[in-house]
């Protein structure tokens, strides 16, 4: 299940971007649980590292539909994954 971390920013990249997953099958292609987090949002760093250290992984979504993916590794590191706005990966 995704859920958003926003704050204050109603309507910012986060949002929009939930909106679409919600009820997309694309959801099924992210991990679960996730937050997702905008990139614009003054508190973005704090509200992922808060996520990552409770174990969840983040989306942090930029205003150009740039996403960047991070899971964290049970072995404290974590996996980081880019994504296009067209949907599809672009690194590992």
């Amino acid at each position: 299940m995704a859920g958003i971390m926003s704050g204050t920013y109603e309507g910012d990249a986060a949002s929009r971007r939930f909106d679409v997953l919600w009820t997309s099958p694309e959801l099924d292609t992210y991990p679960s649980p996730m937050h997702l987090v905008a990139a614009e949002n003054p508190r973005h760093d704090e509200m992922a590292t808060k996520a990552l250290l409770d174990g969840d992984s983040v989306l942090i979504v930029y205003p150009d539909g740039h996403e960047l993916l991070i899971q964290p590794e049970p072995s404290g590191g974590a996996r980081l994954e880019t994504r296009h706005p067209s949907n599809h990966p672009a690194a590992a």
